[in-house]
C-alpha cells in the first residue's frame, strides 16, 4: 500500500474511533445514574475479557505468547493502565463532573502524551507540529468559552466538584503513559493481537470481584442501559481500541494523541443531538479550527511527511537504499 493511501485510511480510522470514543461519555453517564464506578467497570469489561481470550486462544495463541514473552512488564502495565485505573478514575469522577466537562479535561492527554514522548520516546517537536498543536488548542478555546456548549451547567466546573474533576484529570494521565509503553511492543507485534492481549489481562481479574449484587445488577438493568453497555464494551474497546493501536504503531503517539482534541466537540454534538443541549456558531468556527491544527500537525509537508509520521517504515527503506548502493554498516 502507497504510503498516501496508508496515511489517508489511518488518519480516517482515528476519526472513526473519536466518533465512537465521544459517544462513550453520554453511554457512561447513563449507567452511571444506576451504578457505581467499580460496577460500570466490570460491566463493560468482562466481556470484553471474554471475548478477547476466546479470540487469542482460537487464532493468536503463538502470537500472544511471544508478546508475553518479550514484553510481560509493557502488557501489565497496558492492562492495568487502560482497563483498571483509566476506567475508575474517569467513572468515579463522572458521576459528579458532566460529559462535556469531561471530554475537555480528557483533551488534556495530547500535551501529557507529548511530554512522556519526548522524555521517554525520543519524539521531537517539529515547528509544523507545535504551531498545529497551538492551533488546535486555540479552536478547543474558542468551543469552551464562545461556544457555550451544554449551556453554563454543562462545560464548567464549580468548587466544590474540583477533587472529582482530579479524578478525571488522572484519566489522560494514565491513558498518555500507556500510549508511551505500548509503543516500543507496536513496532514488532501486531496491534490487533496486542489489543486482545492487554484487554484480556487487564479485564479478567474483574472476575474475582463479580458478587451476587453485581449479578442482580445485570438483570435489572433497562434495554437502553444493555445498549449503553454493549455500545461500550464491543466499539467503544475492543473496535476502537485496536484502531488506536493500529495509529500508533504507524504515527508518532504525540502525532495520534492530538485527535483527542475531537473529543470535546463531538461529544457537544452528540450531546445537542440525544438531549438537546445548546451551543452557539463558535462552537462549529471553533470546531473547524481545531480540526485545521490536527490536520497542519499531523499531515506534513511533502518532504517531511514519512519521517515525522513513519519512522519505522522509513528507517527500513533507508537500510534498504543502502544495502543496495553498498553502503549499509552494521550500527
Amino acid at each position: 500500500m502507497k504510503e498516501k493511501t496508508r496515511n489517508s485510511l489511518i488518519f480516517l480510522m482515528l476519526l472513526l474511533t473519536f466518533l465512537i470514543w465521544s459517544n462513550s461519555f453520554i453511554a457512561i453517564k447513563i449507567l452511571l445514574a444506576r451504578m457505581g464506578a467499580m460496577d460500570l467497570v466490570k460491566l463493560r469489561f468482562l466481556p470484553v475479557g471474554l471475548i478477547s481470550i476466546t479470540i487469542i486462544l482460537l487464532f493468536y495463541r503463538r502470537q500472544a505468547g511471544a508478546i508475553i514473552r518479550e514484553h510481560p512488564v509493557r502488557t501489565i502495565f497496558s492492562g492495568l493502565l487502560s482497563v483498571t485505573l483509566y476506567n475508575l478514575l474517569l467513572n468515579s469522577g463522572m458521576h459528579y463532573v458532566e460529559p462535556n466537562a469531561a471530554s475537555l479535561l480528557i483533551a488534556l492527554n495530547p500535551l501529557i502524551t507529548l511530554l512522556l514522548a519526548v522524555r521517554f520516546l525520543g519524539e521531537k517537536m517539529t515547528a509544523r507540529r507545535l504551531v498545529g498543536t497551538l492551533i488546535t488548542f486555540a479552536g478547543l478555546v474558542l468551543v469552551v468559552l464562545l461556544g457555550r456548549v451544554g449551556e453554563s451547567s454543562g462545560t464548567f466546573i464549580s468548587f466544590e466538584k474540583i477533587p472529582f474533576a482530579l479524578m478525571v484529570l488522572g484519566a489522560p494521565l494514565s491513558w498518555a503513559a500507556c500510549t508511551v509503553i505500548v509503543k516500543p511492543v507496536l513496532k514488532k507485534h501486531s496491534p490487533v493481537i496486542f489489543n486482545f492481549l492487554s484487554l484480556t489481562v487487564g479485564s479478567l481479574p474483574l472476575i474475582f470481584l463479580v458478587d451476587r449484587p453485581f449479578f442482580n445488577l445485570v438483570k435489572s438493568l433497562s434495554l437502553k442501559e444493555i445498549g449503553a453497555s454493549a455500545f461500550l464494551s464491543l466499539a467503544c474497546t475492543i473496535l476502537a481500541f485496536g484502531l488506536w493501536n493500529i495509529a500508533i504503531r504507524h504515527w508518532h503517539v504525540s502525532s495520534v494523541s492530538l485527535f483527542v482534541y475531537l473529543n470535546p466537540p463531538l461529544t457537544a454534538v452528540f450531546s445537542y443531538l440525544f438531549f438537546g443541549t445548546g451551543i452557539t456558531a463558535f462552537f462549529f468556527i471553533g470546531g473547524s479550527v481545531m480540526l485545521s491544527g490536527i490536520l497542519l500537525a499531523t499531515l506534513a509537508g511533502k518532504n517531511k511527511f514519512r519521517a515525522n509520521l513513519l519512522p519505522d517504515l522509513v528507517h527500513a527503506q533507508e537500510l534498504q537504499t543502502h544495502r543496495q548502493a553498498g553502503l549499509h554498516r552494521d550500527d
